[in-house]
């Protein structure tokens, strides 16, 4: 069970890690600089913890549930982050 959470929280990090990236990619940080800092963290934060599940250290249940509020956040609130733009070889 143990490996079967740690699989979970690393691939909850590697998506908070991707969300936050996206995020920074499309916004400028001097328009929102206090969430372009928070989001700089998280991703920060999010590929630390990533790296401590990849050597096996112990995974906490809290901040697995930290991991997936930030990612249903970046989904609700930013969800725009989330949108794929349509490529130009697409027909409409």
């Amino acid at each position: 069970m143990h490996v079967i959470l740690q699989v979970v929280d690393a691939f909850l990090c590697v998506l908070v890690v991707i969300a936050a990236a996206e995020y920074l990619r499309r916004v400028r940080p001097m328009d929102e600089p206090l969430l372009s800092i928070s989001f700089y963290l998280v991703a920060i934060a999010a590929f630390g913890s990533f790296i401590f599940n990849i050597k096996g250290h112990p995974i906490s249940p809290f901040a697995m549930t930290m991991h997936l509020a930030v990612i249903l956040y970046a989904i609700a609130k930013r969800g725009h982050i989330c949108n794929i733009p349509p490529s130009s070889t697409e027909r409409t």
